[in-house]
């Protein structure tokens, strides 16, 4: 089997760079010189995120197709941009392979590095190589939004609506189906055949939830320009997470109703009750947007959310800051939402 080592440090740059012409946006200067140039839109502000994707903590390379890693780390910046409300311009990319890296894995890579670019408009304009004990993937990523039009965490107003994109813990779930051998191809198709068969369209649902996310960037977007939503932040770690994030920034409370949370079908064909209800609080990595609107606009919520095709739900509301964060359960009594989720230094 072909390692990096016979495709080289270069060999892997100059593939991407191949793989990269097509993008929409063309940088004055591209990859090819120590540092690209960019030729921005008047009167538009710049955005910049950056997310780090290590072998091991967030994925692992023997479970994780080449393909959809490349298309997953671009894919967990650009929910950081729809959350704000910009349009996703331009990125880079560094990346740290083992030299024992199969050929075939590093060039899937970057294959779905520059499939994902191509699909939401992104050029790849640089980044850096070198090797490394285990896989390591960077991407920063550079949005574009008009001026006073950013979304940010610390906009919600007592009274506001809480929303939320599509479905939660699918992702979580994929994850947990990873974890306990099943296996899937760059197309999401399960390996796996001791399961029933009327379970094998959730189980690959739930897997490509989690190795092939879909950032909301066209909602995202539409409730910034639009200022619609108040405030925004995206479900990278969790509802039970990324909630008391938004809460702290604003300065707010919140109550959330737990027959309101939008649990993704996968969840409920796949695990039952409260286990269902648990993950979809606090399973991580489902990048869809939390965000705060005024009760005027409920209804061009619910206008956009048609256009789009994309369920979004209300699932509580803000709530001045010494009521805290609390959890309407079914039978009508209130209890306070433990913050969980994903942290990565929590021992």
């Amino acid at each position: 089997m072909a390692t990096l080592a016979r495709l080289h440090e270069q060999g892997f740059i100059d593939l991407v760079a191949r793989l990269s012409r097509r993008s929409r946006v063309r940088p004055l200067i591209g990859i090819g010189d120590d540092a690209a140039a960019l030729a921005l839109p008047a009167r538009t502000r710049v955005l910049v995120s950056t997310d780090l994707l290590a072998d091991g903590i967030h994925f692992r390379s023997d479970r994780c197709p080449g393909l959809l890693l490349g298309r997953k780390a671009i894919a967990v910046n650009l929910s950081d941009i729809a959350a704000m409300g910009g349009a996703p311009h331009a990125c880079v990319v560094a990346v740290g392979f083992p030299r024992r890296t199969p050929a075939r894995y590093a060039a899937d890579v970057a294959r779905g590095l520059a499939q994902q670019a191509r699909r939401y408009g992104v050029a790849i304009v640089g980044g850096d190589t070198c090797a490394a004990r285990s896989l390591v993937l960077s991407v920063a990523v550079l949005g574009l939004v008009e001026k006073g039009r950013a979304v940010r965490r610390s906009g919600a107003r007592v009274g506001d609506g809480l929303f939320v994109t599509g479905r939660l813990g699918g992702s979580a779930t994929g994850l947990r189906l990873l974890q306990r051998g099943v296996r899937a191809d760059e197309n999401v198709r399960v390996r796996n055949t001791r399961m029933r068969p009327g379970l094998r369209p959730h189980v690959a649902a739930a897997i490509r939830r989690h190795l092939d996310p879909e950032p909301r960037v066209l909602v995202g977007r539409a409730l910034g320009l639009t200022g619609i939503a108040t405030a925004m932040i995206d479900l990278s770690d969790g509802l039970s997470q990324d909630l008391p994030r938004l809460c702290d920034a604003s300065g707010i409370g919140a109550v959330v109703e737990e027959a309101a949370i939008p649990i993704d079908p996968a969840v409920g064909a796949l695990l039952k009750g409260r286990a269902a209800l648990g993950i979809a609080i606090a399973g991580g990595e489902d990048y869809e947007l939390l965000f705060t609107a005024s009760r005027d606009h409920e209804a061009l919520i619910a206008r956009l959310a048609r256009r789009l095709r994309l369920p979004v739900a209300r699932i509580g509301e803000v709530l001045p800051r010494r009521a805290g964060i609390r959890l309407l359960t079914r039978d009508g009594r209130y209890r306070s939402m433990r913050r969980g989720g994903f942290e990565h230094f929590r021992t």
